[in-house]
């Protein structure tokens, strides 16, 4: 018989965030203001991230099933430790609502589900169908799911320890992105998203076990995606190309295109544009969020991609035109603590 092992991981934070209110908070998470003696108008109760929440601090409640190795496990701890330090989650996200349900479906501690894919989901009742790896939720309530293929154990992939990073980050973007009610960080681009993710990973690999994807300029980046660069912002179930066929690496790609872009326009540092991107603050009133933080269009930037022509991949088992990433790798002493203090 397979068993489990539970624990609660608390959040380690550097500094206490949260929301706060001056109102007393009603049970739908507004705040009611007297505007005269004679009219009560209703406010959207605002997240404030240098206030402490009276929920506490953001943390996980972690199932690792004993199919994966005990090395593994106990990695597992360290990584999401390390994280939780240097990029401790928004307790905002204490107060996410579901666009449909409109319930809080982000409860804290969520639950992280891990085991190997040498053996059938070990939670089919409490979670029936779970596989891969993702942020998954029924508008109720929301999970990790690592599901670890075991020929990474086999052959040294460092995948099965950089997609924690990877999956770790898409809840620190939802914390730091979509924490207001109603939402307003999908507004970003998916390639923001998924390429976001996926150079944190690297980033975390690289400082950690000093090899990453970056040594390899992040090949193959298939030319021919890039050929519309709009079709990135949108996942490729949804019609657009991300996490499709052509998006092996060019959201990560994009995205650091775009910190070099962003140097260039705006005369910032390598970790400050990095930071600028991976916690761009919403604009929820704005009928132009990208412009307003980034200080350029979405049109801009794709223009910009041009300068990055396809070349031949010169690798027998990669057919076709890419393009040529090595001049956007990021510095090789570039860490998520400089990205997230650029100032210091």
């Amino acid at each position: 018989m397979r068993t489990a092992i539970s624990l609660t991981i608390a959040a380690a934070l550097i500094f206490v965030a949260g929301c706060s209110a001056a109102e007393p908070i009603t049970e739908d998470g507004e705040t009611q203001a007297a505007q005269s003696e004679t009219t009560e108008t209703e406010v959207a109760e605002v997240c404030d991230p240098a206030a402490a929440h009276p929920k506490g601090a953001f943390g996980f409640a972690t199932q690792l099933d004993d199919s994966l190795p005990e090395a593994w496990r106990l990695e597992f701890g360290v990584i999401i430790a390390n994280l939780q330090e240097v990029a401790p989650i928004s307790p905002c996200l204490h107060d996410f609502r579901d666009s449909e349900t409109n319930e809080y479906s982000v409860k804290s501690p969520m639950s992280i589900y891990a085991w190997s894919n040498a053996v059938d989901n070990p939670w089919p009742v409490e979670r029936p169908g779970m596989e891969g790896t993702s942020i998954s939720g029924d508008g109720t309530n929301t999970w990790m799911i690592l599901e670890i293929y075991q020929d990474e154990f086999e052959y040294d992939d460092l995948h099965r320890f950089s997609v924690i990073a990877h999956e770790y980050w898409h809840v620190y973007q939802r914390g730091a992105w979509m924490a207001d009610s109603p939402p307003v960080g999908d507004s970003w681009p998916v390639w923001m998203w998924e390429g976001g993710a996926q150079v944190v990973e690297e980033l975390y690999v690289a400082e950690h076990y000093d090899r990453s994807n970056f040594d390899s300029n992040l090949f193959p980046v298939i030319a021919t995606g890039l050929s519309n660069p709009s079709d990135f912002e949108l996942y490729d179930r949804d019609g657009g190309a991300a996490g499709g066929e052509l998006d092996l690496n060019t959201s990560a790609f994009m995205l650091l295109a775009f910190a070099k872009e962003l140097q260039k326009t705006q005369g910032i540092s390598e970790a400050q544009a990095f930071s600028l991107i991976l916690t761009a603050p919403a604009k929820p009133n704005s009928a132009t969020p990208f412009l307003d933080v980034f200080g350029m269009t979405s049109e801009d930037f794709y223009t910009s991609l041009n300068q990055y022509p396809a070349v031949d991949s010169g690798e027998d088992w990669f057919e076709g035109d890419v393009v040529d990433a090595s001049d956007v790798m990021p510095s090789k002493d570039l860490t998520l603590a400089k990205i997230l203090a650029p100032s210091e």
